[in-house]
């Protein structure tokens, strides 16, 4: 992988992906000063071209680091990498985009009385260009930048319908539990480069070598609480229910998928430079990080058998996916294959898929009765029985049904962490008990919209062709990935490249 220094070498096909966005993200700001409805679809057109023509950028943006080198010190003539577009990286910057691209086309169900489609696609891109950058951090500067951005446009997504008190909850919950999450980061942050002198991955990774002390590991414990927060796993989950069922449909798609793919990309890059099985030996590392999936599962799967609106099942679907993905970043320290890591993506990108479709097709089917309680569910089988059939797809992909991508999914993290040691052993039990668990959440949802009738006819339109080709697309990936079976070596022979 080469490294660049100068600005004369500055490799801008690299950052071609968030060059675009960024000036996607402006030019959409600018059609805010005109008033119309053509206005409005001229943002929309904007954001979809930005986002279309980041995924065909990041296809091919090649790899490489972006940063500064150092000489002088213990560490002599290194490049410190700010930026590093790696195997990770090039997997999930597509993946990453092409969700953007989608949530812009799915934006046409959510309804936009005010008329700010424009913010909206703004917010939106801001988020897709705050995930690319936590997507390719190799330090925590770009990382902690990321995030934030990241947190600004999810802060306004969730608080978007003025005037609903439900919204105004999500937004004001989000915004304080997220700005504790990002001060215990920064806290954390701060202290390992008191403690290291870095702020790199491999540099703290290379002088926590040479002796980790107990300040050193809480430090790295609340420098890792931002990404922890977006993967919403316990105890950093206690907003995403209000979220999910108070934001916008579109946004919650939105604010559920690409975050956590960029939260996931950055971890999967950071623990085995930081943590080298000489810092942590792998067995402890993984009975945290067990811990805390095993913690995420058994709530999110508890807690989403009691809830009466489905949008909040899903927001604790989110909570025990978030565990599962840490289940397999459970073998990760001081593992020398790829198992852990390609596990991991698989699950990432097949929760990302199912959950995007999931609530695209609650957003359609909200628009017949303005809710999403199981109530309102009643006939929507009836009513529209293409897009209920897609939910349906999309559910057993999330408890993993074969021959879904969520299947695959869960077996290359079981077959992973049965090999991680005692404590991920214990959680690989944990998750098979709590996927029985969230089937029978999920359960819940089909036989409302389609076991049961309505208590009267309610009228509906078609659904806006763009959601439509949203939810197609999303289909085809759940089930393309479920039917390629050697997905799991391929990622594998990726990442270890």
């Amino acid at each position: 992988m080469t490294a660049f220094a100068d600005t004369a070498a500055f490799p801008f096909r690299l950052l071609l992906p968030e060059t675009i966005l960024a000036g996607g993200l402006l030019a959409t700001l600018l059609t805010s000063l005109g008033k119309g409805p053509a206005w409005r679809k001229l943002a929309a057109l904007l954001a979809a071209a930005a986002a279309i023509g980041a995924f065909v950028a990041s296809l091919d943006a090649g790899a490489g680091a972006v940063g500064t080198t150092i000489a002088g010190d213990s560490f002599v003539d290194r490049t410190v990498a700010m930026l590093r577009v790696d195997a990770i990286a090039t997997i999930v910057r597509p993946a990453i985009t092409a969700l953007l691209a989608l949530c812009v086309f799915a934006r046409s169900i959510d309804r936009d009385d005010a008329g700010d489609g424009e913010a909206w696609h703004a917010c939106t891109l801001g988020i897709g260009l705050g995930a690319l950058l936590v997507t390719s951090a190799a330090n925590t500067i770009p990382m902690w930048l990321g995030l934030e951005l990241v947190s600004l446009g999810s802060y306004a997504l969730a608080a978007w319908r003025g005037g609903d008190r439900r919204a105004a909850e999500a937004g004001m919950k989000y915004v304080l539990f997220g700005g504790a999450a990002t001060g215990l980061m920064l806290f954390g942050t701060s202290h390992l480069y008191g403690l290291t002198g870095h702020l790199d991955f491999a540099g703290i990774g290379h002088v926590l070598g040479q002796g980790a002390s107990p300040a050193t590991a809480a430090a790295l414990c609340l420098a890792a609480v931002g990404a922890a927060y977006k993967l919403t796993v316990v105890p950093f989950h206690v907003y995403a229910p209000d979220v999910y069922q108070g934001a916008p449909p579109t946004s919650v798609a939105v604010v559920a998928t690409l975050p956590k793919l960029a939260a996931g990309a950055v971890l999967l890059r950071a623990l085995p430079l930081v943590l080298p099985a000489n810092v942590a030996p792998p067995g402890s590392a993984a009975a945290g990080l067990a811990i805390v999936a095993f913690v995420s599962l058994a709530v999110g799967a508890v807690m989403a058998t009691v809830q009466r609106d489905a949008r909040r099942i899903l927001a604790f679907s989110g909570i025990g996916h978030g565990g599962t993905a840490v289940l397999a970043m459970a073998a990760m320290p001081g593992a020398t294959s790829g198992g852990a890591a390609s596990a991991t993506m698989l699950q990432l990108l097949a929760y990302a898929a199912a959950a995007f479709g999931a609530f695209v097709c609650l957003g359609i089917l909200e628009r017949d009765t303005n809710s999403t309680d199981l109530e309102a569910l009643r006939g929507a089988g009836r009513r529209r029985p293409w897009t209920t059939g897609a939910l349906c797809l999309f559910l057993a992909s999330l408890v993993g049904i074969p021959p879904l991508a969520g299947f695959l999914a869960k077996w290359a993290v079981i077959a992973t962490a049965v090999t991680a040691g005692p404590w991920p052993f214990a959680a690989v039990g944990a998750l098979l008990v709590t996927t029985a668990v969230f089937a029978f959440a999920y359960l819940r949802i089909v036989r409302a919209a389609v076991l049961t009738e309505p208590a009267h006819e309610i009228p509906c339109a078609p659904p806006p062709w763009p959601a439509t080709l949203a939810v197609v697309v999303a289909a085809l990936v759940v089930l393309g990935l479920g039917l390629w079976l050697d997905v799991l070596a391929v990622l594998t022979r990726e990442l270890a490249s």
